[in-house]
């Protein structure tokens, strides 16, 4: 059992006590490093006499520097160790509060501070004038000490739950990137094949929730697959790696269409969460690419163009993959007789649905009209975007976009 076995004090300012055999010391030293640690409160006004009422008020709580004028105040904010809080006076020869407040808002190492104005004026303009230029709050003079300590107390915890705040998401930031890079990996396939496609992929963001997979199987029929998953970011493209994988893994053994579809919900509806499916249409083309079937599911209607013309198009005879555990591939499929130079379009909800600042959908006419200058030679699928981006009337895009051509 630990004993206390002495109690020694020396004229130094410094008690150490030992407790067992361990030597516990609080030393000078360590009450000055104790006294570091308290907030700092920078006090700028220019009557000596008020400065030293408000340093009384937080001498005990807080380490309070004073500034007698504004140019002195801005050279120690700027400083390290910075002032955790200023309280500002406004009325002061030469540089007032605002000019203060203003270079304080102008230097990215000033500008996080929090200002609180101190002053004799009451009249709401001066008040409202400050705030509009950063001020967390307003006091007036005479001060009432318990107020002060109250609203310095107040604005110190919030910055503190802002710094928390910056941290965390800076961590979760580097961590969603880190996500993104893995995801980003994963997708990132060498079996896929892009001969006789040509293809915009644009994703709202590096985490996007359109797919696109285009390969051939050992007896050179070709598979071509775009999807939208439900939702954007990160909980849209985590699903795309497993897809991937059953896409290319089913069609390099010579798997059917129907088995991989099939496969590919039962995965989906059984390994990811309820709200987590994938509208999308899969084409297949014969090796002598005169014959395609279509199976499409909850994609917007594909387009087939010859001679620069829409002549057919296929709508959605699916339920999007991963709703029901069960789905009916074999009756929502679409034969197409093919002729050499016909063009088969694909393309996601994000390019009909994209509306305009008064709120008009960019609508099926235009995009099948841009698909028939495309087909045309044109336009190439990266023009799209422009026309997008013209309707958008430059605001950010909301939804990923994609455009699938395959060539026969």
């Amino acid at each position: 059992m630990n004993r206390w076995l002495s109690v020694v004090c020396n004229p130094k300012p410094c008690c150490t006590l030992l407790r067992g055999t361990k030597l516990y010391g609080l030393t000078a030293d360590a009450t000055s490093q104790q006294s570091m640690k308290k907030p700092s409160i920078l006090v700028v006004d220019d009557t000596p006499a008020n400065i030293d009422v408000l340093k009384e008020t937080l001498k005990n709580d807080y380490i309070v520097r004073p500034a007698l004028n504004g140019a002195l105040a801005l050279k120690i904010a700027a400083t390290e160790p910075r002032p955790d809080l200023i309280l500002l006076d406004i009325m002061m020869p030469e540089m007032d509060g605002y000019e203060v407040m203003r270079r304080l808002r102008e230097s990215e190492n000033t500008r996080g501070i929090p200002v609180i104005f101190v002053t004799a004026i009451s009249e709401m303009e001066g008040e409202l004038k400050g705030l509009e230029l950063g001020a967390v709050d307003y006091l007036t003079k005479p001060v009432n000490p318990s107020i002060v300590r109250a609203r310095a107390h107040t604005h110190l915890a919030l910055r503190d739950a802002r710094v928390r705040l910056e941290q965390q998401n800076r961590a979760l930031l580097q961590e969603r990137e880190l996500v993104e890079d893995i995801i980003a990996r994963m997708r990132a396939c060498r079996h896929f094949d892009d001969r006789f496609l040509r293809y915009l992929v644009s994703p709202v963001n590096r985490s996007n929730g359109d797919i696109l997979l285009s390969s051939f199987t050992p007896d050179g029929r070709q598979w071509v697959l775009a999807g939208d998953f439900t939702g954007h970011g990160l909980p849209a493209a985590v699903a795309a790696p497993l897809i991937t994988y059953v896409f290319y893994t089913r069609l390099l053994e010579g798997k059917s269409v129907e088995t991989t579809l099939e496969e590919i919900n039962t995965v989906m509806y059984r390994q990811l969460p309820a709200n987590v499916f994938m509208v999308c249409c899969l084409a297949e083309i014969s090796a002598d690419r005169k014959e395609a079937r279509l199976w499409n599911a909850g994609m917007p209607q594909c387009v087939l163009v010859r001679e620069c013309k829409a002549q057919k198009r296929f709508e959605s005879r699916s339920t999007p993959l991963g709703v029901l555990e069960q789905i009916d591939i074999l009756g929502s499929q679409a034969s197409l007789d093919v002729v050499e130079g016909d063009r088969l379009y694909i393309f996601s909800d994000g390019v009909a649905e994209m509306g305009s600042p008064e709120g008009e959908l960019f609508g099926s006419a235009r995009v099948e009209d841009f698909l028939c200058r495309m087909a045309a030679g044109s336009n190439a699928p990266e023009d799209l975007l422009k026309l997008l981006e013209t309707h958008r009337g430059g605001v950010d895009f909301g939804d990923d976009i994609t455009l699938v051509e395959i060539l026969f």
